[in-house]
């Protein structure tokens, strides 16, 4: 399934690891490991990310950001025994309540200055590493944009997330997952370049399976 993995494995192959990935020409090109695109196509990715304005791509950040919070919280306060949380229920809760997610992020932005807004416009790939993020997927579940489009990482945690509502860190218990990423999501291929979603990824506490991103229209 496209929406899961394991860490450590590239749906592929079935196995960790880097290697030759069939380009649909009969030839074959270097893919980085847990990224699912060339150097070229990553640099290209960077670029139209490096294109958009700085105040929108902080703006949609902070919103990527509070979303997946928002999300987090909402699956942790579900209260399912995470012993019986399968992986088609935890794809359902994130779908099901990242609409939500999407509003309280917005709600707790209105008003906001972008100009004040803490977020850095810059990649944060140490996610990869870091919390078992992936770093340019194409959007997965929820809203899947028409054009070509990769989303970028812009943020990750375990559990608290530092510039959100406390009542939002009380929900964040790493019961259910057991780390967040958020992504900004960016049109490929063509110029200008825009913002076209916001994402969300998770990797699940009883499994260690990523899942993501369920993405929501941007703006």
């Amino acid at each position: 399934m496209a929406w899961l993995r394991r860490r450590g494995q590239r749906p592929e192959d079935g196995a960790g690891g880097s290697g030759p990935v069939d380009d649909g020409t009969g030839g074959s090109e270097a893919v980085d490991e847990g990224t699912g695109v060339s150097p070229e196509e990553q640099q290209l990715v960077e670029d139209a990310y490096a294109q958009i304005d700085p105040e929108e791509l902080a703006f949609a950040s902070a919103l990527a950001g509070n979303m997946t919070c928002a999300l987090t919280g909402a699956v942790e306060s579900a209260q399912i025994d995470p012993a019986t949380l399968d992986d088609e229920t935890l794809r359902a809760l994130l779908e099901q309540y990242a609409p939500g997610a999407l509003e309280q992020a917005r709600a707790w932005l209105s008003g906001t200055d972008p100009s004040m807004l803490a977020y850095t416009v810059i990649p944060k790939y140490e996610c990869e590493a870091d919390y078992g993020c992936e770093r340019q997927p194409r959007c997965q579940q929820g809203y899947i944009p028409a054009m070509s489009h990769r989303c970028i990482i812009n943020d990750c945690g375990k559990a608290k997330c530092p510039t959100y509502p406390d009542f939002v860190n009380e929900l964040l218990q790493n019961i259910a997952i057991r780390s967040w990423c958020s992504y900004v999501c960016v049109k490929t291929g063509t110029s200008p370049s825009e913002v076209v979603a916001v994402g969300a990824g998770a990797i699940s506490a009883l499994r260690n399976i990523y899942f993501g991103p369920v993405c929501m229209p941007y703006p």
